[in-house]
């Protein structure tokens, strides 16, 4: 694709959300202008791209943020110094979040296992 004055700037603004009023203001082009860009199959999947990268950057700055939360909340459950409902709460949030990330660690063990069975499968087929 060839470089579009404008255009990575749209590209940034959809894909963080924005309206295609602001991506055009952000672009500097009409909002006619960002509409037909976005009927391109190329654009839409440079707008993918951009916003997988993004929420991937999120994901690991939340993961790296977890470990210190949890840190904070087993402080707060073993503290006797807290009040009764802060070291009740804490461990009702540990409590919480630990089923869905048991069954997405799972899941992804999981699926990992199948799409090693199916290479294999793949492998001893050719």
């Amino acid at each position: 694709m060839t470089p579009v004055k404008g255009r990575p700037a749209a590209v940034a603004a959809l894909a963080a959300g924005e309206p295609p009023s602001v991506a055009a203001d952000r672009a500097g082009v009409s909002i006619r202008t960002v509409q037909r860009w976005q009927t391109d199959p190329a654009f839409a999947a440079e707008v993918r791209a951009v916003r997988a990268r993004v929420l991937d950057d999120t994901a690991g700055r939340l993961s790296a943020a977890a470990a210190s939360a949890v840190a904070t909340l087993q402080a707060l459950v073993a503290d006797p110094e807290q009040p009764g409902h802060v070291r009740v709460k804490a461990g009702d949030v540990l409590l919480r979040a630990l089923l869905p990330v048991r069954e997405h660690v799972d899941l992804e063990q999981r699926i990992t296992a199948i799409e090693e069975h199916e290479a294999e499968e793949g492998r001893r087929r050719r």
